[in-house]
């Protein structure tokens, strides 16, 4: 099972803990060159990274079908013209932030990607690291499970062995960073061996998906300001009686895949832990450029500005509308942080470069080395 199947999950992150659907339709709003000019375009995050991102989304437009296109309001681009477009924006990123600014809104075609709200809302995923066991031991006695083919039992059926002999098991596991694998929908296995194993998505029950967190909320035990991952997590581990409860919430039951490296996005690329983006891919181009204001955790009480170009890489079920954006956090630690903790208002813009800023890219022309015009 490749990532066709995976993306379903892999992006779901913190938005289907939280099933958040901030602006379920949203809106599209084109901006005028004068408005472009009025924003800031600093990036705060390093080149190197934003460099890999734009790569890996020119690789998926080298291989997707040349007949596919990508739109942006009433302009649709082919995968020749989406390759340029970035390819432009590469060498835009070496000038100095003034002349950034004037390039871009001389030469791109930038929209807001609006909720309800008139903004933008934000979370974060990131791909967990569990401690394993080949076989059941103490606290790792929940087993990973391989998908089993097409099956309707619920997680409670599931858990009562529903699947004994049918479903192979990849691990065991502790049953709440199984959960929480399953709403990440990937992650690194580790055993006590050394052995470092990566699952990923494989398939799931044909079940409904039920918000744990905002069961939690709605029964009085977070409200909608402290429920968060790691509060989920801390309180699950305090009321251990509550976990069948609180897990039975939710029928939704997601099996793995042994896979040889990280899994990667829609896209069918590795992701770039803070460059890669999900959106709602019925809405928005895929690996194309947005634009992320928002602020993100330091720490549990630290908070930072965050100002930063990302490519749409992916995507989730729960990732519905425009304005709405799943932050890619990568591995570790940190990582789980900042994903565990974001439920973020904010703003979100969506690039391309002008048609005119493109001209000759049919005749098989290289116009982004050729089309930069510094005002």
């Amino acid at each position: 099972m490749i990532y066709v199947m995976k993306h379903l999950a892999l992006a779901m992150g913190m938005g289907l803990l939280f099933a958040t659907k901030v602006g379920a339709q949203g809106t599209l709003v084109p901006l005028t060159s004068a408005q472009v000019a009025q924003l800031r375009w600093q990036d705060d995050d390093t080149l190197a990274t934003l460099n890999q991102a734009i790569q890996r989304s020119l690789n998926y437009y080298q291989r997707v079908h040349p007949a596919t296109r990508f739109t942006y309001g009433e302009e649709q681009y082919s995968p020749q013209e989406m390759q340029a477009s970035l390819r432009l924006f590469k060498r835009v990123m070496n000038l100095p932030l003034a002349q950034r600014q004037r390039v871009l809104a001389a030469q791109f075609a930038v929209f807001a990607s609006q909720n309800d709200q008139g903004t933008a809302f934000f979370t974060g995923y990131y791909q967990p690291e569990i401690l394993a066991r080949r076989q059941p031991e103490e606290m790792w006695h929940t087993p990973v499970h391989g998908y089993p083919g097409v099956t309707q039992a619920s997680r409670t059926d599931i858990a009562q062995g529903a699947l004994a002999g049918q479903a192979p098991i990849l691990a065991y596991v502790d049953p709440i960073e199984h959960f929480f694998l399953q709403v990440q929908g990937s992650g690194l296995l580790v055993f006590p061996d050394g052995r470092r194993q990566w699952v990923g998505f494989a398939g799931h029950n044909q079940q409904p998906y039920r918000s744990i967190g905002k069961l939690l909320v709605q029964e009085g035990i977070f409200t909608p300001e402290t429920v968060s991952m790691p509060a989920i997590k801390a309180y699950l581990r305090q009321n251990p009686q509550e976990v069948p409860r609180v897990f039975a919430h939710n029928p939704r039951y997601v099996f793995f895949a042994p896979r040889n490296q990280a899994p990667g996005g829609a896209l069918g690329q590795p992701l770039t832990a803070g460059r890669s983006l999900a959106m709602d891919q019925h809405l928005i181009p895929k690996g194309g450029l947005a634009f992320v204001t928002t602020t993100y955790p330091v720490t549990a009480q630290s908070w930072r500005p965050l100002t930063r170009f990302m490519l749409v890489q992916d995507t989730g079920s729960a990732i519905v509308g425009h304005g709405r954006g799943d932050i890619f956090w990568g591995q570790g630690a940190t990582a789980e942080l900042r994903a565990g903790l974001m439920k973020q208002p904010g703003q979100l813009w969506l690039l391309v470069a002008k048609k005119s800023a493109l001209a000759g890219v049919k005749t098989g022309s290289t116009p982004a080395t050729a089309q930069l015009k510094v005002p």
